[in-house]
């Protein structure tokens, strides 16, 4: 269950066609949505907010609050320019998702932390995707060094878990899923940046990096990334190709916090993440690539998950099964290296491939991984391991 949506949205290299009808307009200082408060913890470098120290820059060239003024900026802005969104901003996308282009070395700003603002909210209330089987993003950037920073971006499903077809089975060709699948930002240039963000709420991926044909890096870092809740998708960072770091961030109610297509050139490092309390299924990930069309055993090249900590020891699916923590869906052609991480699961793991376990791998051996000085329980483990404290 999983492997085959990640292989559907795998496919999807190219621009999604979205909807010509106009967005409707919306005044700042309107509320014109529900939103979800923030839930990672405030004391906390996980997550952002208020602990993040990270300007973009004091001298912004382009200020927005509305959707029209954020398509004018974007058209205008080049290498270097700083789009500030204003704090009481509440841009509604729904129906210009992925219509607007970012060119290279663009930075999208909000205030996010500053003074108790909460960011200024770009948001979708589209929940079906019109070309079925295509992930539709609010944002597709093909530039490269591209940043989102200090906002809040929100999809159309505020749910701690969802199933369009109801838990009723698992059909091969998930169809009800596939009307589905909307998106936060895809990025297809290189070096691109999201941090300081609040982001949730997309059936697809919130954010998502590389394509089939495309191997780029990214690094997402200090930012919450919670309730992205879709049955057999529902991911926080998407990692297609290429090799990304996740870093410092809040992770919860997502279906898998990190999720990899598993390309010998798809890989990640993840450290100093807190992952909460409520999984819908295994928080980090890496496919198999013969479970997205692919052939042969591998999952992924290079996978480095170290100083993490994962609040959970279960699932809050229907299924309420004991849930494991980091599963790779095959063998590394490189390696995965497992070290330090804080699991609040009992014991570290000796099968293989159990579910339910730290960490697995779906194998029937071990093989390239390995796994040192982790922490399992409750217990407060000693320092250096697991997130800062």
């Amino acid at each position: 269950m999983g492997a085959a949506g990640l292989a559907v949205a795998g496919t999807a290299a190219g621009t999604a066609a979205a909807s010509t009808r106009s967005p409707a307009r919306r005044t700042a200082g309107t509320l014109a949505v529900d939103t979800l408060p923030d839930p990672a913890p405030v004391d906390l470098k996980q997550g952002g907010g208020k602990t993040y120290h990270s300007s973009p820059g004091d001298t912004p060239s382009f200020y927005v609050s509305d959707f029209d003024g954020l398509k004018n900026a974007l058209e205008q802005a080049g290498d270097g320019d700083i789009i500030r969104v204003r704090d009481d901003a509440q841009i509604d996308m729904t129906g210009a998702e992925n219509t607007l282009s970012i060119a290279s070395g663009v930075i999208l700003s909000g205030g996010r932390g500053n003074n108790g603002s909460l960011g200024g909210l770009i948001y979708t209330t589209r929940d079906r995707n019109p070309q079925a089987d295509v992930p539709l993003p609010m944002f597709q950037t093909r530039g490269d060094r591209v940043r989102f920073t200090g906002l809040r971006i929100q999809g159309p499903r505020l749910a701690n878990y969802w199933d369009p077809e109801g838990n009723v089975g698992d059909p091969a060709d998930h169809e009800e899923y596939k009307h589905y699948l909307i998106g936060g930002i895809h990025f297809l240039g290189d070096n691109c940046r999201v941090d300081n963000c609040q982001m949730y709420g997309f059936t697809h991926a919130a954010i998502s990096v590389g394509a089939r044909n495309y191997p780029v890096s990214a690094r997402v870092d200090h930012s919450s990334i919670h309730n992205n809740p879709m049955e057999h998708f529902g991911y926080g960072v998407n990692l297609y190709n290429g090799e990304s770091v996740i870093e410092w961030n809040y992770f919860d109610y997502n279906r898998h916090s990190i999720a990899g297509f598993g390309y010998e050139s798809n890989g990640y490092t993840a450290r100093y993440n807190l992952v909460g309390p409520h999984p819908i299924s295994h928080a980090f990930d890496m496919h198999g690539l013969s479970q997205n069309n692919g052939s042969g055993e591998v999952a992924g090249g290079t996978i480095n998950i170290h100083h993490n900590t994962f609040q959970f020891t279960h699932d809050v699916h229907p299924d309420t099964r004991p849930q494991e923590a980091v599963a790779i869906r095959g063998i590394p052609a490189d390696r995965c290296d497992i070290n330090e991480n804080w699991f609040y699961h009992d014991s570290k793991p000796v099968e293989v491939n159990k579910q339910g376990n730290a960490y697995r791998q779906e194998n029937e051996k071990w093989m390239h991984m390995w796994a040192s000085g982790n922490h399992f329980g409750r217990g407060e483990p000693a320092a250096g391991i697991g997130h800062p404290r």
